[in-house]
């Protein structure tokens, strides 16, 4: 099930433009990333991280972002499989906070489905490996 190229560039431009969202704080377009069903889900690595739906995934995001710092991530290797109008992406990479250099593990499992012609948010998973 590997993307095709033109696939697997615009699931990778869907993956940097909410991560640039993520970095700057942009709580709207964060969202606007997501598809609208019901059972969209983000799942971080914290106990207690696990929201689904829109008005979850609001109050998430709107808690990282009334923090004083941003939370950067940089993914040094990126996957994209696809079956139609879903993709998978896998990343391993790292994240630091805007306020030090100190850079930590992260991994990220994602559903993405494409909705007309963009690639939108299904799932999101991330951990934070030892």
């Amino acid at each position: 099930m590997q993307a095709n190229a033109e696939t697997k560039w615009a699931v990778l431009k869907a993956v940097d433009t909410f991560f640039d969202h993520v970095a700057n704080g942009r709580l709207r377009e964060s969202l606007a990333c997501f598809t609208e069903d019901v059972d969209i889900a983000l799942i971080g690595c914290e106990h207690g991280e696990l929201s689904i739906g829109a008005e979850a995934i609001r109050a998430h995001l709107a808690a990282i972002y009334a923090r004083p710092y941003r939370v950067l991530f940089r993914f040094t290797e990126r996957r994209v499989s696809a079956l139609g109008s879903v993709a998978w992406f896998t990343g391993e990479g790292l994240y630091r906070h805007s306020t030090d250099d100190e850079e930590r593990p992260y991994r990220l499992t994602a559903v993405l489905e494409r909705r007309g012609d963009r690639w939108l948010w299904q799932l999101f998973s991330g951990s934070e490996p030892v």
